[in-house]
């Protein structure tokens, strides 16, 4: 996987890394071109963001990408 060095495509599925752990893999839902994009979360990773948040697959929420990196994922 190679990190997303552009902006994220609505429909696409990205691993989504914060503070250099990966913690889930989700689809972006909706995005404008802006600094926020809402994803939907397809696969939890196991990490140590568990024990302070619960992602669940199929939840969907709001993201200020610049908090995140994006991964590339190669379908």
């Amino acid at each position: 996987m190679k990190y997303l060095t552009g902006q994220p495509e609505k429909g696409k599925k990205y691993r989504v890394e914060y503070n250099g752990e990966q913690i889930y893999d989700a689809s972006i839902v909706e995005h404008d071109g802006g600094c926020w994009a809402k994803v939907k979360v397809e696969n939890t990773l196991p990490s140590k963001m568990e024990k302070h948040y619960h992602y669940k697959e199929g939840m969907e929420f709001d993201i200020k990408l610049g908090y995140y990196n994006l991964l590339i994922i190669e379908e």
